[in-house]
């Protein structure tokens, strides 16, 4: 039996109040990114690409004279409708080259302390 090509994304069923929190972003590798562009992440729903200061902007900081507008804010209703009720499908070689380093990079790193202060053995 092949494999799928797809994986299914559970979204929220509401809109996130900024796109960090989105199981949808990730991370343009470098070799990807355009030359002099500060647009680092993407949108796996959208396609669309983003910088971070966009990416950690909140709605709900917005006012209504000045809101903000998002590519997926007429997309989040029809993905929570037929045919995808909540789940988008999205492609696995997607996944792992743009999801999978972005929740890397948000891992926080890991400090290890040697045993009473003393230097790592050589080889």
């Amino acid at each position: 039996m092949p494999a799928k090509p797809f994986k299914q994304i559970q979204l929220h069923p509401e809109q996130p109040d900024c796109c960090n929190e989105c199981p949808l972003l990730g991370l343009i590798p470098e070799a990807e990114r355009e030359f002099g562009s500060q647009e680092t992440l993407v949108c796996l729903g959208t396609r669309h690409a983003l910088n971070a200061r966009i990416a950690r902007s909140r709605k709900s900081e917005h006012t209504p004279k000045h809101p903000l507008k998002r590519w997926c804010d007429d997309e989040w209703e029809r993905w929570q409708e037929e045919p995808y009720f909540g789940k988008l499908p999205v492609r696995k070689i997607d996944v792992s080259r743009y999801r999978d380093p972005w929740e890397r990079s948000q891992q926080l790193p890991i400090i290890f302390h040697n045993k009473r202060g003393r230097k790592p053995k050589s080889k």
